[in-house]
């Protein structure tokens, strides 16, 4: 099943797919040039073998390493922009593929100190699906939500049926959102994280949209932070 975008829709959306390049551009040309200087920088540290230069060696790499994963980020959600003009839905069982990703990230939740739990994710039902496109708002979320634990906490993933939406909750005991910021959640390009693209919850929203899903987002600064997405639930014959 597919769904095109209406012609409204295509044009907004061809515009922020051209914004996005322009962006793009300016942003990953940037990182390049600091992993070039971090490279050189390491070269020279590798041709030192004394062991007080090992915790700088260790130092770039991880700098590496962060610049690497925006550059990915940002090519990443441009290809989720660029693959939603139409995406291929299939029937599937939405709690199977939410305990499958639980699986997948139960370790890295451990890792950070948070403890992850799982409620009523069976009891989901079938909705109509991109698998792909479906998991880039999963990772999008459980990224802000690992984000918003530095220190660790409880990170719940609570599914229920309403009428005939099935309802995802992904909840956490983070440090929350102030009232103020919550209208700008899905602006392109606003962040308030210093490595942030800007772009998460707006490609959340947005690949939500052509499921024909909502997304909502419910915070109290020092609690946590509530993300409630409602899928239509595929009728029974």
């Amino acid at each position: 099943m597919s769904r095109p975008l209406d012609l409204p829709k295509l044009h907004e959306h061809l515009a922020m797919l051209g914004l996005l390049a322009s962006t793009l551009s300016h942003e990953i040309r940037n990182p390049l040039g600091a992993l070039s200087l971090l490279i050189d920088v390491l070269a020279e540290e590798l041709q030192q073998s004394a062991a007080d230069h090992l915790a700088q060696v260790a130092e770039i790499l991880t700098d590496m390493r962060t610049v690497l994963s925006r550059m990915d980020a940002l090519v990443q959600d441009y290809l989720s922009l660029a693959r939603l003009a139409e995406l291929h839905l299939e029937s599937v069982k939405l709690g199977a593929i939410m305990e499958t990703y639980a699986q997948e990230i139960h370790k890295r939740c451990a890792d950070c100190g948070i403890t992850l739990r799982l409620d009523g994710l069976s009891s989901l039902g079938q909705v109509k699906l991109h698998q792909n496109a479906f998991r880039r708002v999963l990772t999008n979320l459980i990224q802000n939500a690992i984000d918003a634990m530095p220190r660790g906490g409880e990170l719940t993933l609570c599914g229920r049926q309403a009428g005939s939406w099935a309802c995802l909750a992904v909840q956490d005991t983070g440090e929350g959102i102030p009232a103020d910021q919550l209208s700008q959640l899905f602006v392109p390009f606003h962040t308030t994280k210093p490595c942030g693209t800007g772009l998460g919850l707006y490609i959340v929203r947005e690949i939500l949209a052509a499921h024909s899903g909502v997304i909502t987002v419910t915070s109290i600064p020092g609690t946590g932070t509530t993300c409630l997405l409602r899928l239509p639930l595929v009728a029974l014959e």
